[in-house]
């Protein structure tokens, strides 16, 4: 328990899904941050934003939650599509 205490008081994260954007636009209103294995552009909204102020950033291919902003949606859109991406809970 003390383990995962220090864990939260740290800021880290504490829960990975892989997101399928074959399935379709990925939307949690709650915030979550992006990271992907394989790298590639992704367009996404931060929270606050609204759909029509989406941004598109290529995140580079890394096995950690290295960007800062906390995000509401990725959208299905690019060709092709960035593979391996995963949204990270918990900070």
């Amino acid at each position: 328990m003390r383990n995962l205490q220090r864990t939260i008081a740290n800021g880290n994260i504490l829960r990975v899904v892989p997101v399928d954007l074959n399935d379709g636009d990925y939307t949690d209103e709650n915030g979550f941050f992006i990271r992907s294995d394989g790298g590639g552009a992704i367009t996404y909204c931060p929270i606050g934003n609204e759909d029509a102020e989406a941004i598109t950033k290529t995140f580079p291919a890394s096995a950690t939650f290295n960007d800062p902003e906390v995000c509401r949606k990725i959208f299905a859109v690019g060709s092709p599509l960035a593979d391996d991406i995963y949204v990270g809970y918990g900070v």
